[in-house]
């Protein structure tokens, strides 16, 4: 038997049942209707025990009264004797119905093979084994209803709570679904309790109980209240298994959260770890890096600039023989520039007007292209580093232009492909015309190009990277030849028209010298102390070279590990904000997994042990991805850092080892928190919410 004492239901300030006393006998349906909104579902959660605590009830169970106010103990009397059968059915969507089954029977020290036989017993009964493996978002309403009223019996307790059993099901399954209650308090000699509104299950009662104007009709309000000792926890069987369910269906967000949480921590691991590695190794990765070329600017006019401009002055023969005098320098070559628009003997006075108007044009195999800007052709000197910045179409012939990913993306020319033809129109520098450059007040004495028009159709030999750091040209707009195809075509004109041909606007016209020269030298270690020779010989020269990106680069270096280090944070930090606030969502939206728990028996601290077990179920899974993705990043460094085997090993056990104290320090501090809260969680706010 089963009695309640001064049992009463308030809803804020609203009084839904005044103090009544209940009992309930074995072998009996009990049903309680009413109109919606009386306080029905309440009623059956206060019988339930899931309700907050109310000091004034008293709860009696054959002759022993409960401690409600001990949490365990109320624990322990629902997983001992009472099941739920919920409105909303409650059953856990990423378990299977065999899953949902056996989640009730973790109290209960039971074989592997006690459990299915129990399980494939109950489906059997209830008609319904062949959905044992079927997840219940595949289910239909009235097998959703039988998968719940399976999970209530399977345990054999004695008290049965039915929330509206047959809401929203068929004629056909709501005969079941009664037959199956009644059966359950008559044959078996349960107690059954349902709540509902359906007169075809009200009637099916052997004691119906009408709730309306805040009192039970029919009820004796004043039983007397005997017993004879307090329930203890005690008396429950003590064999309590939270095991993770093999066969939980993962649903696609932790999938992806679990590759990313992976690829960070295995890349913050590896970034804390490499540091060592890098110091020892960055010499040789800058000496192989580093350009056995470098340009020499005639920067007169102080601009500073890393870009060669048509008005730069000229160097003197002096200067190129002084740049070239030494055993080191390997080939010097002039630079240069063909521009889409050039000044001309023949529109030296129309030039201004025809340039604010001019809008360039080039074809790619026979069609035309109107570009928004103008293109300029540059060279590309032929050092140890340009063969790794270009994508080759035909390495047969040098004669032919490359075009740049830059160029491709602003015209949007992706569609060129090999084999592809370009015809230009451009201006061949072959004569120098002085002039003078006002400057803060004084003047600067400079020179300006004169051009030869010229229009060819050449083969695409390659496309230029776009991390090609060497393109001096002042025209974003770039285009690239060779550097000895350039000198080539200048140099038919510079025979034919290097004359004399008076003055422009009473400027002197001279032979076309450089104003920058490209000095390629044997090896890319003696580009330092070439830079320092030639800087010596003027100090209008300004060098661009890769070795003064390095030279940064390498003043830089002692702040790396700290940089790598800081950034390894970052990213851990990272990781435990993005899954804090992911565990948050996760878990909230398992509440009602928490409700139905709770529900079962478990207490606060089983549900918060389940959780941990599966955040560490996470934790071995991120560490097995995420040492496949430290392998390879120690691949990448033994081919960037060229590490010996003594080196590979220490990084990788060593990376290891951090990996699995970070992955469980990262998931214990971002999980921990979310999972407590939602362990807190009551057992009627969490159905409710599912509801």
């Amino acid at each position: 038997m089963f009695e309640i004492h001064n049992l009463s239901i308030k809803y804020g300030k609203k009084t839904l049942l005044l103090p009544t006393s209940l009992k309930f006998e074995k072998g009996k349906l009990y049903t309680i209707y009413g109109k919606s909104g009386v306080g029905k579902t309440s009623l059956l959660n206060k019988i339930g025990l899931i309700s907050e605590y109310d000091p004034k009830v008293t709860y009696i169970y054959d002759g022993s009264k409960i401690d409600t106010s001990d949490k365990k103990i109320v624990s322990s009397f629902i997983a001992q004797n009472i099941a739920f059968i919920f409105q909303s059915h409650n059953l856990i969507k990423d378990l299977t119905v065999y899953d949902n089954l056996k989640i009730s029977l973790n109290f209960f020290k039971l074989s592997t093979k006690e459990i299915e036989n129990k399980i494939d017993n109950i489906l059997s009964e209830l008609g319904i084994l062949e959905l044992k493996d079927v997840y219940p978002e595949d289910l239909s309403g009235g097998e959703e209803q039988r998968v719940a009223i399976a999970r209530g019996m399977i345990t054999d307790k004695n008290i049965i709570l039915a929330d509206e059993p047959t809401n929203s099901l068929d004629s056909e399954n709501r005969e079941i679904v009664s037959s199956l209650l009644l059966k359950l308090a008559n044959k078996y000699n349960k107690i059954v309790i349902v709540v509902s509104h359906d007169e075809y299950v009200i009637n099916k009662g052997d004691i119906k109980l009408h709730f309306e104007d805040k009192k039970l009709i029919g009820v004796k309000e004043d039983i007397e209240c005997n017993f004879q000792e307090e329930w203890h926890a005690s008396k429950l069987k003590k064999h309590i298994r939270l095991k993770i369910q093999k066969k939980r269906k993962v649903p696609p967000l932790p999938v992806l959260l679990l590759i990313l949480i992976s690829f960070t921590v295995s890349l913050a691991v590896g970034s804390m770890n490499i540091q060592s590695l890098f110091s020892s190794k960055y010499q040789r990765l800058i000496s192989d890096s580093l350009e056995n070329g470098f340009l020499v600017i005639n920067d007169s006019i102080g601009l500073g600039t890393s870009k060669v401009i048509d008005d730069f002055q000229s160097l003197s023969n002096k200067e190129i023989h002084q740049i070239s005098d030494s055993r080191n320098v390997y080939k010097l070559e002039p630079y240069i520039e063909f521009p889409s628009m050039g000044m001309t003997f023949e529109n030296a006075e129309n030039y201004l007007k025809i340039s604010r108007d001019f809008s360039p044009n080039l074809s790619i195999n026979g069609k035309n292209f109107h570009l928004s800007k103008n293109y300029s052709v540059q060279p590309l000197f032929n050092t140890n580093t340009t063969q790794r910045q270009i994508k080759y179409f035909d390495r047969t012939t040098n004669r032919g232009i490359f075009v740049s990913e830059s160029f491709i993306k602003e015209q949007k020319l992706e569609d060129i492909v090999a084999g592809s033809e370009i015809t230009l129109t451009y201006y061949v520098p072959i004569n120098i015309y002085e002039s003078h450059i006002d400057k803060e007040g004084s003047y600067s004495k400079s020179d300006g190009d004169l051009y030869v028009k010229e229009e060819q159709t050449f083969k695409i030999l390659g496309i230029v990277k776009e991390e090609y750091p060497f393109n001096y040209s002042v025209n974003d707009n770039t285009l690239f030849m060779m550097s000895d195809e350039m000198l080539k075509i200048q140099s038919k004109y510079i025979g034919s028209e290097s004359k004399q041909r008076g003055t422009l606007d009473d400027l002197p016209v001279k032979e076309w010298v450089p104003s920058a020269v490209h000095v390629t030298v044997k090896d890319s270690k003696d580009v330092p102390q070439e830079i320092n020779r030639i800087k010596k010989i003027s100090d209008k020269f300004s060098i661009v070279s890769s070795f003064e990106n390095y030279k940064e680069f390498n003043k830089g270096l002692k702040y790396i590990k700290n940089f790598l280090l800081i950034i390894s944070i970052v990213m851990l930090l990272l990781v435990i904000a993005i899954l804090s606030f992911v565990f948050f969502l996760i878990n909230r939206t398992r509440k009602y997994e928490v409700g139905v728990l709770k529900a079962m028996g478990y207490s606060t601290k089983h549900v918060f042990r389940l959780f941990i077990l599966e955040l560490l179920n996470y934790g071995k899974k991120i560490i097995t991805l995420s040492s496949i993705l430290l392998l390879i990043l120690t691949i990448l460094a033994i081919q960037m850092l060229q590490l010996e085997v003594v080196d590979i090993i220490h990084f990788y056990l060593t990376s290891i080892i951090s990996l699995i104290f970070l992955t469980f320090a990262v998931l214990m501090t971002s999980g921990l928190i979310p999972i407590y809260m939602t362990g807190k969680q009551s057992i009627v706010d969490a159905i409710r919410k599912n509801r």
